[in-house]
């Protein structure tokens, strides 16, 4: 037989895929025409035979298929290679990829959009999962079948799966303190269910049941606020006269110790909530008011689809000049979701002629530039396309610093003419609404470019449109500049950072207005970036203006908005700096636990432990440095092999420390482990950490090794360095301290 025609199997079929998979990658990631891909594909495995004799291999093989578009070719795939696969296997591994072969029927069918055979092959699937054993009758697997059969528009098999979902859950010890929770999900998808299929009294029968079940809820069912709002927006369609009471629901489930950012941010999805409901019974003005709450981007939203949302509002009542407003707003910022409906809006509006320019014209100039709307330009070049709709725009007679901000980023983005657009930028500046991070950061690089550093850094400040573009621009100013910035291009290292701390400052009382008043930027409300931004701030009191007691509260502010590991090793930080043993202990271990919990990939122990334990011996607390000594060989466990040299050198220093106040308490043990690290200590060739090894051997009574140790420390002080210097003065009191104490050692009558 000739060769081409063997089927590719075994591992030249797992070769096969691997090569072609990543060829596939390979060319996504290159951007091509899907459809060339697809024909491509097609051909190569229309010239070969294949034949998977693994169920992995299967499921791999029919989804190349599929990527193919030869879903009969996917079916067979799973028919005949699948169901060999199956019966080859034990007889105890069966009914799991029973499941998955099922499972995997219904993909190709849904490709081929032959809704009889796929509603066939879903109650099948149906049928497989409802016969296996308890163990295996997942609850993943109940929730995708009826998310499928809901899709396939099978509605009461849907229903059937979640109420065989629901029975599985009923049963199971762990859900015990859900029941009510899952009985009350389950009426809510039956009731979007019924709605789907017109059923209206059945669907809102099902609702009430869904509430019913969280207002009866025990004291020992775990229903909390955030369940009420899951709740709200899956009914809000069908019984939207009922929201009013969710929402009293909701706030009377608040805990009272929700305050601050997660307050408002409760704020913010109520009124989402609200929204919707009013705009779905028609009152549309209303809706609008509670959206311009809603529409407030707050952390864990992935987009901006509010925005959206208020943008077809704002058309359906007729609101054109706002809607232009807006879709601009939603373009420029380049905000996900909304930019792009942004876009679309606008194209249908300048063809409709609606009120609204220059905006509309200037939210296509704009779109043409931004990765997320470049194909608005269809087959026009970037220049042409941004050039006519900037002409249009300018054709109303009237400047507007709309358009100088437009035209202002496309001369540095086209042609990187800064000086051109240096006075288009400074007028685009002053409306508010304009000042973005992009704005701005290219406000202050045009400044340096064409007036130099120094008097850049002497012009006026220019506020920002909102707290989170503080935030980026105090993080660019402070740590990204140069990126900005011609090479040779210096600027002053202390005004810099001061100017990057005054938009982090200005961001701060921006967030602090909104969470007070509700009022603002749709991106004042992100606690996340709040919480960033209160950090990078803090780390400025602290290291450059030396002010710990300014820090400290800015770090509290962040984690009591959005804890992250960082505020914790800021905390600890302020009360080092502070000279607060007692506080600094508390903070470092707080550090540590939370570090643990929530992980951490810049902890740095030797940092803080080594301080830990000096504090900890300046309280009289050295039984407890045996607990951090633990820690530090903990954290140096954790480190990969391929990092461990960069931190040698530090853990080693932290190392010598610990086991010095460690020696105070527990000389043996101090020495069992200082001897197993000396020859570390001396690679290490650092006067402190020979030094700190010294004292430990000085502590323990071993004054001749301590004094050998101490000559030691004073071979690696550098002449003329200041911190050498000092460590030699600290090396000359050592070396004194352990003679007086050999001295003392000696019985009186031992003169010699």
């Amino acid at each position: 037989m000739n060769a081409i025609l063997d089927p590719i199997s075994a591992s030249r079929l797992d070769a096969y895929l691997d090569q072609t998979e990543a060829a596939l990658e390979q060319q996504d990631d290159a951007e091509l025409d899907p459809e060339l891909i697809q024909a491509g594909l097609k051909a190569s495995m229309d010239s070969q035979r294949f034949r998977a004799d693994t169920l992995g291999s299967v499921r791999r093989l029919f989804r190349l298929w599929l990527r193919a578009g030869d879903p009969a070719a996917a079916s067979r795939v799973i028919e005949i290679d699948g169901h060999e696969a199956l019966a080859a296997l034990p007889a105890a591994e069966r009914p799991d990829w029973e499941l998955s072969l099922a499972f995997w029927r219904l993909e190709p069918l849904v490709a081929q959009r032959d809704d009889a055979a796929l509603h066939a092959a879903q109650g099948a699937a149906f049928t497989v999962l409802a016969s296996l054993p308890g163990a295996l009758q997942y609850d993943k697997a109940w929730e995708y079948l009826e998310e499928q059969a809901t899709q396939a528009g099978a509605h009461a098999l849907s229903r059937r799966c979640l109420a065989a979902r629901n029975a599985l859950q009923q049963a199971s010890p762990e859900r015990t303190a859900y029941r009510a929770w899952d009985n009350a999900l389950m009426a809510a998808r039956e009731a979007q269910s019924f709605a789907l299929e017109g059923q209206d009294q059945e669907a809102a029968d099902a609702a009430a049941r869904a509430i019913d079940c969280m207002a009866k809820a025990g004291a020992d069912q775990d229903i909390d606020h955030n369940d009420w709002l899951r709740i709200g927006h899956a009914l809000y369609t069908i019984v939207p006269g009922s929201i009013a009471g969710i929402v009293g629901q909701v706030r009377a489930l608040i805990p009272a110790s929700t305050v601050f950012f997660a307050r408002r941010d409760i704020d913010v999805r109520i009124a989402r909530l609200e929204a919707v409901a009013l705009h779905h019974q028609g009152a549309l003005d209303q809706a609008l008011a509670r959206l311009a709450l809603g529409r407030t981007l707050i952390t864990g939203d992935a987009d901006d689809r509010y925005g959206a949302i208020m943008l077809d509002w704002l058309l359906e009542a007729g609101k054109h000049e706002d809607a232009a407003r807006l879709a601009f707003e939603s373009v420029f910022h380049e905000r996900q979701v909304s930019a792009e409906h942004g876009t679309s809006s606008a194209t249908r509006a300048v063809s409709e002629g609606l009120a609204g320019q220059p905006y509309w014209q200037l939210a296509l100039a704009y779109a043409g530039m931004a990765d997320d709307t470049v194909a608005v330009r269809g087959d026009e070049s970037e220049a042409a396309h941004v050039r006519r709709h900037l002409a249009l725009a300018r054709a109303g007679g009237q400047a507007h610093p709309a358009i100088d901000a437009v035209e202002a980023l496309f001369l540095i983005k086209s042609a990187d003419d800064y000086h051109q657009a240096l006075p288009l930028l400074e007028t685009a500046a002053r409306d508010l609404s304009l000042a973005n991070s992009d704005v701005l950061v290219k406000l202050w690089v045009a400044r340096i470019r064409v007036h130099g550093a120094q008097a850049a850094l002497e012009m006026p400040f220019v506020p920002a449109s909102s707290a989170g573009s503080c935030y980026n621009i105090g993080v660019t100013l402070g740590y990204q500049l140069d990126e900005h910035l011609p090479d040779g291009v210096t600027v002053p290292k202390e005004p810099l950072k001061a100017l990057a701390a005054r938009y982090y400052e200005t961001g701060l009382a921006r967030f602090e207005a909104f969470v007070m008043s509700g009022e603002g930027s749709a991106r004042d409300g992100d606690a996340h970036t709040y919480s960033m931004l209160c950090n990078n701030l803090a780390i400025y009191y602290r290291r450059n203006k030396s002010d710990p007691a300014a820090a400290l509260p800015l770090h509290h502010k962040g984690i009591a908005a959005s804890a992250f590991s960082e505020h914790y090793q800021g905390v600890m930080s302020c009360h080092r700096a502070s000279g607060s043993d007692a506080a600094m202990i508390d903070s470092a271990d707080q550090l540590w636990h939370y570090s643990a919990d929530h992980g951490y990939s810049r902890h740095d122990a030797t940092d803080y432990i080594d301080d830990v334990a000096a504090a900890l011996n300046r309280l009289g607390r050295d039984t407890d440095i045996a607990i951090w000594l633990q820690r530090l060989d903990e954290w140096w466990a954790c480190v990969e092999q391929d990092e461990r040299a960069g931190y040698e050198k530090t853990y080693v220093r932290a190392l010598a420390s610990v086991l010095y106040y460690l020696a105070h308490t527990q000389p043996d043990d101090a020495m069992l482990r200082l001897d197993a690290v000396l020859s570390r200590v001396r690679a290490a060739a650092s006067p402190y950490t020979t030094r700190m090894a010294a004292h430990a051997l000085r502590t323990a009574g071993q004054f001749e090794r301590a004094q050998a140790m101490y000559a030691e420390a004073l071979g690696h002080v550098k002449p003329g360095e200041s911190w050498h210097e000092t460590q030699r003065k600290a090396i000359v009191e050592g070396v004194a301290e352990c003679k007086r104490l050999q001295r003392a050692a000696k019985p009186w009558w031992k003169v010699w």
